[in-house]
């Protein structure tokens, strides 16, 4: 079985290299047969100019990039379209910052039984700060209401999807409710849907903020929530 790890990139120049070293631990654990897409959102920094060096020692590594900015949905749009794997992995840049890794071969068994499988947060340890985890909650009833979708953790950067889940469902969003989005097709096509705990430690170095970016996530999902009713 071939896996597709995808990153997108914004603003991650000072962590990418870390990042590829701990993905590339993580894969060689469960198989020698894979990929890592990395797609630069438009990063104002020099991620690009580090994923080119990168590569440039590393065939399985791929480099994609656009501008200007797009926002996250479009970035994972792109980066589902540029997988070749049978399962694709989702990770955000920072997810060896903040995820076990040591727990991605128990994780790619479980996806055996399942068509998406997302690392929750909020099932395991809700140790994060308070306006953090408050947010989480009220974006997790709101979809809920909305969608009937109950995935805990919505906003995971850890995911695993077999490739035709994703290439049987067509996605829209641009921006943060993508994750959102994702789920509610994949739902409404009957695909199996797990949720795992998995240990997590935060940090503050992650670039979405709630209250520049919230309030946006909000009106695209119920944007979302008036284009699928």
């Amino acid at each position: 079985m071939k896996f597709s790890i995808i990153i997108p990139v914004y603003g991650s120049e000072k962590i990418l290299k870390k990042s590829y070293e701990e993905f590339s631990n993580a894969i060689k654990k469960v198989t020698d047969d894979y990929e890592l897409l990395f797609r630069v959102d438009g990063s104002p920094d020099g991620s690009e100019r580090v994923l080119v060096d990168i590569a440039a020692s590393d065939p399985k590594v791929k480099i994609f990039a656009h501008s200007p900015n797009r926002g996250l949905g479009y970035t994972l749009r792109k980066l589902f379209e540029d997988a070749t794997g049978e399962f694709v992995i989702y990770f955000d840049a920072d997810s060896f910052l903040c995820f076990d890794l040591s727990a991605l071969p128990s994780f790619v068994e479980k996806i055996n039984d399942a068509d998406a499988l997302v690392a929750s947060r909020y099932m395991f340890n809700p140790l994060l700060p308070l306006h953090r985890w408050l947010a989480s909650e009220a974006y997790y009833y709101l979809n809920k209401i909305l969608f009937g979708v109950k995935i805990r953790d919505l906003g995971s950067g850890f995911v695993i999807f077999r490739k035709s889940a994703l290439d049987s469902i067509k996605l829209h969003s641009d921006g943060f409710e993508i994750h959102a989005e994702v789920f509610v097709r994949l739902q409404r096509k009957g695909f199996r849907i797990v949720e795992v705990p998995l240990a997590y430690k935060h940090w503050e170095g992650g670039s979405f903020r709630f209250l520049r970016h919230g309030p946006k996530a909000i009106y695209h999902t119920l944007k979302l929530w008036l284009e699928l009713r």
